[in-house]
Parts: structure tokens; sequence; C-alpha cells
């Protein structure tokens, strides 16, 4: 989701998005339906599972490397990719009120894994990469799992 400063002023409903990439569809994301995991044309459960977290955007924009880590990933492992685009409820000049979205991002993650799991996924698959505050919705997410997600990267 593409914002301006003019969303960072007034603020924003969180809403999440989750935009599937694979290899059979690099360029042109899947939006997921978080309430039914088996509606995904591209989503392969037998393969690794990377979800991708971005974290405060106070004026709203999408982040600069987006698009270079989904290359990278892509290229580097035959993966689903699922970018959580959460910029509604990211975009504020609030910084307190991005803050508190972050659990609520990571409990939508939570349900999503928790349909995955339900379909035969396994934790040890998942990777979840966090930057900024994408990492703290990372580690709420491996919490809410006891640390038994296969891998949290945040920076």
């Amino acid at each position: 989701t593409d914002l301006n400063i003019g969303n960072a002023l007034t603020g924003t409903n969180l809403e999440v998005q989750l935009l599937l990439n694979t290899r059979e569809n690099p360029d042109c994301s899947e939006k997921l339906n978080e309430h039914n995991v088996t509606a995904s044309q591209y989503l392969n459960t037998s393969k690794k599972i990377v979800f991708v977290v971005h974290g405060f955007r106070p004026t709203g924009s999408s982040p600069v490397w987006l698009g270079d880590i989904k290359t990278l990933l892509l290229t580097s492992e035959d993966i689903n990719l699922i970018i959580v685009d959460w910029n509604r409820g990211a975009t504020t000049l609030n910084y307190n009120t991005a803050v508190e979205n972050t659990r609520k991002v990571a409990e939508i993650l939570k349900n999503y894994i928790d349909q995955m799991l339900a379909y035969g996924v396994s934790l040890d698959s998942l990777h979840i990469i966090g930057v900024s505050l994408g990492a703290h919705i990372a580690g709420f997410v491996g919490k809410k799992y006891n640390g038994r997600l296969g891998r949290i990267t945040g920076k």
C-alpha cells in the first residue's frame, strides 16, 4: 500500500494485506485471503514460507528495500514469500499508535499461521523477517508459538 504524508497527518486505521510472491508470480503479488489459506493459486505448503514485515512508515511510502529483498529471496531459493503489508496502521506521525498496532498485526499473522498448520505446514518451515517495528511483530509471533518457529530474523 503506497500512502502519502497526508495519510500520516490524519493517521490510518490498521489493515493488513498478505501478499504472496513465488517463482511462478515474482512480479505480481497474489493477495491472500487471511480467512482461507486454500484459496491461493500459488501457495505451495510443501515449500518453505518466508514472511517479510516492514516497520514504521511515517510518510506512508512503501519501503524502498522491499523490491530488492523480494528479488534476492526468490532467486536464492524456491519459496513462498509473503509480504506483510500493514502500511495502513504503520503510517502515522504518532509512533505510539504504530507501536500499539504491532501486537494486532502479530495476532493476525498467528491466525493465518494457525490455518496453515491445520493444512499440514510445519512450524519448522516458517521464517519471519522483520525490519524495525516489523522485527517486534516477528518476535511477538514467535512468542505466541513459544519460540518454536523455524526462524526469526530481526533488523
